[in-house]
C-alpha cells in the first residue's frame, strides 16, 4: 500500500489526481491510500511522516504550495514531493525544496503515469532502506542511510540520525540486525558507526559527522580495515 496526500484547493483537481492514481493502480497493480486536503494549513497541522508521495498545488489561497513545501521539509526531508501547477515555470523553484517532479494542469493520465514510474521507483528504493523501531510504545520508521551511529545507553540503544535522536529498549546486537545495507562497524563495545559519516580517523578515535567517538584497542584493526575497504569502494 502506497500512502498519498493530495493538497489542492480545487476539488476538481483533487478528483482528477485520484482518477489518475486509479489509472496507475490498474496499470501497475499497485494500491494507493489517498487523503485529500483543501488547503496547506490543514495538511501541515499535526503532520506526521506517514506519506510516501505528496501532490502539492503551488497556487493556493492562504499558505501557497511553495511555502508549505518549505515548512514540510523542516519536519520531513524524505517524503516524495510532486508539484501540481497551472504554470510550468513556477515549478522550477522546486529544486529549493527537493521536489521530485511537477505536473501541469489540466492533468493528462498518460503523462501522469509516466511521471509516476519515477516516483514509484523512488518509493521502492526508500522502502528497502526503512526499518521500524519501538520508541516508548510508538512505531517509528527510520532510514538506514540517515543513521550516523548507534550508542548503547544502559538497556537502550540511541539511534543518532540526521533527523534527530531516537531511543529504543533493545540490545546493540539486536538493533544491528535491523539495519538494511549500509556500512556499519563497531568502534568499541558501545558504538556502531556508519562509515559513510566518518570524517577522520586518528589513533584513538574517529570523528563521525563532527563528533569524536573512541576506538577501543581490541577493535582498532577491524575498524581500520573496514574503513579502508569502504574508502576503496569494497562492500562490507
Amino acid at each position: 500500500m502506497i500512502h498519498v496526500a493530495i493538497v489542492d484547493d480545487e476539488e476538481q483537481s483533487r478528483k482528477r489526481i485520484k482518477k489518475c492514481l486509479d489509472y496507475v493502480a490498474g496499470k501497475k497493480k499497485t494500491e494507493f491510500s489517498v487523503r485529500e486536503f483543501s488547503n496547506a494549513d490543514a495538511f501541515l497541522v499535526g503532520y506526521e511522516a506517514e506519506y510516501d508521495i505528496i501532490f502539492m498545488d503551488i497556487e493556493m489561497d492562504g499558505t501557497d504550495g511553495m511555502e508549505a513545501a518549505r515548512q514540510l521539509r523542516k519536519i520531513d526531508k524524505n517524503v516524495i514531493l510532486i508539484f501540481v501547477t497551472n504554470i510550468a515555470q513556477m515549478a522550477i523553484q522546486g529544486y529549493e525544496v527537493e521536489a521530485l517532479d511537477f505536473i501541469v494542469k489540466p492533468i493528462d493520465p498518460h503523462a501522469f503515469a509516466l511521471k509516476m514510474v519515477r516516483a514509484l521507483g523512488r518509493v521502492a528504493k526508500d522502502s528497502s532502506d526503512r526499518f521500524i523501531i519501538n520508541v516508548a510504545g510508538d512505531a517509528v520508521s527510520l532510514h538506514t542511510h540517515l543513521i550516523k551511529y548507534l550508542e548503547v545507553n544502559g538497556h537502550y540503544v540511541v539511534y543518532h540520525t540526521k533527523e534527530g535522536d531516537y531511543s529504543e529498549y533493545i540490545s546493540l546486537s539486536a538493533a544491528e540486525k535491523k539495519l538494511k545495507g549500509g556500512a556499519f562497524i563497531r568502534c568499541n563495545r558501545g558504538y556502531l558507526v556508519n562509515l559513510k559519516y566518518v570524517d577522520t580517523v586518528t589513533k584513538d578515535y574517529c570523528v563521525v559527522d563532527g563528533e569524536e567517538l573512541i576506538i577501543s584497542r581490541p577493535q582498532k584493526k577491524i575498524f581500520m580495515e573496514a574503513f579502508a575497504d569502504f574508502l576503496g569502494g569494497k562492500k562490507l
